[in-house]
């Protein structure tokens, strides 16, 4: 950002990262240069005191949140364990999924905030494991690939449970992650 700045530039595009945003939003506009992000979805954002320049093409995660415990909701589950990376996108989100869900007379059993770096996911998987949920919701980036093998391995992925993502990792090709098959019903 301090790069981008000495050279005196107009408008800043990007981060894609919501905590990466909130992270340099100050700077960049406190330099009175406009911001835009294609991907910043934190409830943080939307009323940020940003002198009107800030702004993003991604609709925040109140509107993610709400759809997915809808989407949840209509599948017929009456309780559901949120596994969710430990930033801004991440406990955001997860918190509009149990506001929606709680308000369709839901349950959220378990709600897991996880250190996105861990080198191994095996305790958040096992504690939602315990709660029993009839769906998950992984709310994650990359550690979807170690999220779900954890998940099988317990006897609660997408062949044992319901589960669903988000927009952080439904557009990912993990063909070359998991055998053929292993994410069939998941939803996002």
């Amino acid at each position: 950002v301090d790069r981008l700045l000495s050279n005196n530039v107009d408008a800043i595009v990007g981060a894609a990262s919501s905590s990466v945003s909130l992270s340099v939003i100050d700077k960049i506009t406190g330099a009175g240069v406009l911001q835009i992000s294609p991907a910043n979805t934190s409830d943080e954002l939307t009323d940020y005191a940003d002198k009107g320049l800030y702004f993003r093409t991604a609709p925040p995660d109140v509107l993610q949140g709400r759809v997915l415990g809808d989407l949840i909701a209509a599948d017929g589950n009456s309780t559901v364990g949120i596994l969710a990376l430990q930033d801004a996108y991440g406990t955001g989100l997860a918190d509009n999924l149990e506001k929606s869900f709680s308000a369709s007379a839901g349950q959220v059993v378990e709600k897991v905030i996880y250190d996105p770096k861990a080198a191994s996911f095996a305790t958040e998987v096992g504690k939602v494991k315990a709660a029993d949920p009839e769906a998950i919701a992984v709310i994650a980036f990359d550690e979807t690939k170690k999220i779900i093998p954890e998940m099988v391995k317990q006897g609660i992925g997408p062949a044992d449970k319901k589960v669903y993502f988000v927009d952080g990792n439904v557009g990912a090709d993990y063909s070359k992650d998991f055998p053929p098959g292993t994410l069939e019903g998941v939803k996002g």
